[in-house]
């Protein structure tokens, strides 16, 4: 199955996105990129099989399985519960770490399509009332007459936008149950 190829604006576009993660990602602190490395360790199948190797070793030189190997946390292996219990603080940790930095990005993406949709919504009205003036210039001022037209030729209020949403929502939370 052949596809058609990327058109030059969006190639542009997919540019112009892939440069502001790099900016993004270069900007990220050495802590953070740390932090970064060791959450996506945790997070693959080489932790769990060393996890697997860690734990069976452990617990076969603790259980007598291993000759020679005298015991040195015999059951019900307590320093291995206190080293799971430190490890679990770090990776927590690393997790919290990784996801505010991910919370972060998320938050600069949302106010750059924030942004975007609202010179967007500038763009349209202005092209709205263009095309109003287009029609009332050669006469077909009955094709731009309905209300939805004229609607969409004004500017959007945002903050009154928002306030309605926002009294949408406490309606919606007054009648949950």
């Amino acid at each position: 199955m052949s596809s058609a190829p990327l058109n030059p604006t969006a190639r542009k576009n997919v540019e112009a996105i892939a440069q502001l993660e790099q900016q993004l990602h270069g900007r990220r602190s050495r802590a953070e990129r740390v932090s970064d490395r060791v959450a996506r360790f945790f997070g693959s199948l080489g932790f769990v099989a060393a996890h697997v190797v860690a734990f069976t070793a452990w617990i076969a030189s603790n259980v007598h399985v291993v000759p020679g190997v005298p015991a040195f946390d015999p059951y019900p292996f307590p320093f291995l519960g206190f080293v799971v219990g430190v490890e679990f603080i770090f990776l927590t940790t690393f997790v919290l770490i990784n996801q505010n930095v991910q919370s972060r990005r998320q938050e600069q993406w949302g106010h750059l399509t924030l942004q975007v949709c609202l010179l967007t919504e500038q763009e349209v009205t202005k092209t709205m009332q263009m095309l109003h003036l287009v029609c009332r210039h050669f006469k077909l001022e009955s094709a731009a007459a309905d209300q939805e037209s004229n609607d969409l030729a004004q500017a959007t209020p945002v903050t009154e936008l928002v306030a309605e949403i926002e009294k949408a929502r406490e309606a919606d939370a007054a009648d949950a149950p």
